[in-house]
């Protein structure tokens, strides 16, 4: 092998599949865990997570995989927060969704600290 990271080996769509499917995965997950915590978990959580992507949004080294798909992670949260404050319709769905948004890009974000880790 080239690396010492056998994904770096993949082709680039592969990868991108993968992270892909573990994004809709933990997605699903996450979803399904915001149906049962409490709120005041939900809340801290929710806190470490936007901290943690604003935080990135100051530190932000590389454009990778994962960056990309954080944005549009962000941006998809984005637009549901706006969705909840135009319409105040289906308020508990888009306050998961921005829960998942939000715990999803912090997730990427922790993937992409992870790779350059590797590469350094």
């Amino acid at each position: 092998m080239s690396s010492e990271n056998p994904i770096d080996d993949r082709p680039v769509y592969a990868r991108l599949a993968l992270l892909i499917a573990g994004w809709v995965a933990a997605g699903v997950f996450l979803y399904i865990l915001a149906t049962v915590l409490p709120m005041v978990a939900l809340v801290m959580i929710a806190t470490a997570a936007w901290a943690i992507v604003k935080l990135d949004r100051v530190t932000r080294k590389n454009k990778s995989l994962a960056s990309l798909l954080c944005a549009i992670t962000v941006l998809l949260t984005g637009i549901c927060g706006v969705a909840l404050r135009v319409t105040h319709r289906h308020d508990d769905i888009l306050w998961r969704l921005i829960f998942v948004g939000l715990c999803l890009g912090a997730g990427l974000i922790w993937l992409e600290r992870r790779a350059d880790d590797w590469q350094s």
